[in-house]
């Protein structure tokens, strides 16, 4: 064989050698770039996973924050309501009492109306505690705060302070007005009902206070009402002891000690 054939087939032996290097490199880099893409999906894959995860977790703790929030705010709300309720009753306390009537006070001031305070005690509670028993007593006092609540309007306030007494707070009522108001309550409370298989007939003893007439601060209209109950109470036992009594005091007119 001559030189120029072998040369020729040399040369097309180094064509075929230089092509399969191609097609080999082709390959390898289709195989780099698919690698780089699996590469690529893979990290995306991951990431939206790990983005799920987080949302997940942002949302679950998002919502135990709400849950926790909302029940914290749950409880302060009671906590709030057993410090203003009188826990038998359920009636607003003293705490409320205060607070009702300086702002029911400020209102009346300023739109020229009467407000008036009425100072409720119950008469002879404690014989009916220490006969028949301190259950009966307590549903007395239920009985009577049902009764106030239904007898006065939406509009006025009854607190229990303690014990057998109970502050009312009847907005727009004038001194003209108080005795009415009075006489009402009284024939409410006097309604014979029955507990523990006995007929009870409750009575009151009520003073009453009226702004502008007698003051206009709420420690002076419940003090005024306080010391005009106390006079009730006192003309009660006296018409007791002179033997005019006839069952239980009949009203309680009196009101206003200016």
């Amino acid at each position: 064989m001559s030189t120029e054939a072998e040369s020729v087939l040399r040369l097309a032996q180094v064509e075929r050698e230089i092509r399969e290097a191609e097609h080999t490199l082709e390959k390898l880099l289709t195989q780099i770039n698919q690698a780089r893409s699996e590469e690529r999906l893979g990290a995306l894959y991951w990431m939206v996973l790990e983005n799920e995860r987080l949302y997940t977790e942002l949302h679950d703790q998002n919502l135990r924050a709400v849950r926790e929030a909302d029940s914290a705010h749950a409880a302060l709300e009671q906590a709030v309501r057993v410090a203003e309720t009188d826990p038998l009753t359920q009636l607003p306390n003293r705490i409320v009492l205060w607070d009702r009537l300086t702002h029911e006070l400020e209102l009346a001031k300023r739109n020229s109306t009467p407000l008036a305070v009425l100072f409720l005690d119950l008469n002879d509670f404690k014989k009916t505690n220490d006969q028949l028993g301190h259950e009966v007593g307590d549903r007395l006092l239920l009985h009577v705060a049902g009764v106030l609540k239904a007898t006065l309007r939406a509009s006025d306030t009854v607190c229990r302070i303690g014990g057998d007494e109970f502050v009312i707070i009847a907005e727009n009522v004038p001194s003209d007005g108080v005795g009415r108001l009075i006489s009402k309550i009284v024939a409410a409370v006097a309604r014979p009902w029955t507990v523990a298989g006995t007929v009870l007939t409750q009575g009151v003893s009520i003073g009453a206070s009226n702004f502008p007439a007698d003051g206009d601060q709420a420690e002076d209209l419940v003090r005024k009402a306080d010391a005009a109950m106390y006079l009730v109470k006192l003309a009660a036992r006296t018409t007791t002891r002179g033997g005019e009594r006839g069952g239980p005091m009949p009203s309680a007119r009196l009101y206003g000690p200016r």
